[in-house]
C-alpha cells in the first residue's frame, strides 16, 4: 500500500494524530490476530488510477451499516478530483490480498459543528458510505456507550499508526493492537497545562509511557470489554505529545458517550 508523508499539526507539545494524508501505527503494540477487531475501519485514499493503491490516513469504527465513526481532523480539508476517499472494512494486512474486505466510498461527512479544527475538543465525524456494509464475521457493528458514561480501568486501542518511538515514522501492514489504563483527566490536564481538554475528552496511558497510539491512528477507536464479552467504544483518537509512547505523553481521546444524542442525530438523518 501506498504511503505519504504525516503532515503534523503542532500547538506547544501536542501534536494531532493525523491530518489529511499520513499513515502511521500504534508504538509499543503488538500485531493482532486476523479479523480480531471487526468493527475496524481503515479510511483510504483511493486515487483510481493504474498503478496507485489507495493509501491509509485515519482510522474509523463501523457503527452502523453505513455509518463509520471517526476523529473530525480526518475530514479531508478538500477533495482531490483525482481521487476520493473510502471506509475500507474487514482489512488486516495491508500487503495480502484478503477476500473478506469490504470497500465502500466515502460520500457524506458531518464533522462536529463546534469542532474548531486542529488539535481541540469536539474532534468527532461521522462518515456515510454509498453502499451499506455486508455483516458477517469479519465485519460487525461496535457497541456505543450509554449517554454520560464515565470509562475507568484498561482499554484497548487498535490502528495501523506508527510504531515509532521517535518523530520518524515506521509503518505496518498489519493491524496492531494494544492495553492501555484510563488516566485520571485533571491528571492528564496537568500535564498537557492547557484547556483543550475538555470534559467530553477522556485521556488514555501511563506516566511512563512505553505504549500509546500515534499518527495514523487517529480516529480509531477505544474500547473496553463489558461483563458480557461485548465490545464498547468509549474512546476516539484524537491527539497526543512527541514522542509517541513517550514520558508524561498519554493519549487524548474523544468520549464517546459525551457525544451519544449528536451521533444518533447523524445516522439517523
Amino acid at each position: 500500500m501506498a504511503r505519504m508523508q504525516l503532515l503534523f499539526v503542532t500547538l506547544l507539545p501536542l501534536v494531532a494524530l493525523a491530518a489529511a494524508k499520513p499513515s502511521y501505527r500504534i508504538v509499543g503494540g503488538q500485531e493482532a490476530q486476523p479479523h480480531e477487531f471487526p468493527y475496524q475501519i481503515s479510511l483510504q485514499w483511493n486515487f483510481n488510477q493504474e498503478g496507485d493503491d489507495p493509501f491509509h490516513f485515519c482510522g474509523g469504527s463501523l457503527i452502523a451499516e453505513r455509518f463509520v465513526l471517526t476523529a473530525g481532523h480526518c475530514v479531508p480539508s478538500e477533495i482531490s478530483p483525482d481521487g476520493f476517499p473510502e471506509a475500507v472494512a474487514g482489512e488486516h494486512d495491508f500487503s495480502q490480498y484478503d477476500a473478506s474486505v469490504q470497500r465502500r466510498r466515502i460520500v457524506e461527512m458531518f464533522v462536529h459543528e463546534d469542532y474548531a479544527g486542529g488539535v481541540g475538543p469536539n474532534d468527532i465525524a461521522v462518515f456515510r458510505v454509498e453502499t451499506a456494509f455486508h455483516l458477517n464475521r469479519n465485519v460487525q457493528l461496535v457497541n456505543l456507550p450509554r449517554s454520560g458514561a464515565i470509562p475507568t480501568g484498561m482499554c484497548t486501542i487498535s490502528g495501523w499508526g506508527s510504531t515509532s518511538f521517535t518523530p520518524f515514522p515506521s509503518y505496518p501492514d498489519i493491524l496492531m493492537k494494544t492495553a492501555i489504563p484510563v488516566m485520571d483527566l485533571d491528571l492528564c490536564r496537568s500535564i498537557y497545562v492547557t484547556n483543550l481538554i475538555e470534559d467530553s475528552n477522556i485521556c488514555a496511558g501511563t506516566m511512563e509511557g512505553s505504549s500509546s497510539v500515534c499518527s495514523g491512528d487517529s480516529g480509531g477507536p477505544l474500547v473496553q470489554r463489558d461483563d458480557d464479552s461485548s465490545i464498547t467504544q468509549v474512546g476516539i483518537v484524537s491527539w497526543g505529545g512527541i514522542p509517541c509512547g513517550g514520558y508524561r505523553n498519554p493519549g487524548v481521546f474523544v468520549r464517546v458517550s459525551y457525544f451519544i444524542d449528536w451521533i444518533n442525530d447523524k445516522i439517523i438523518a
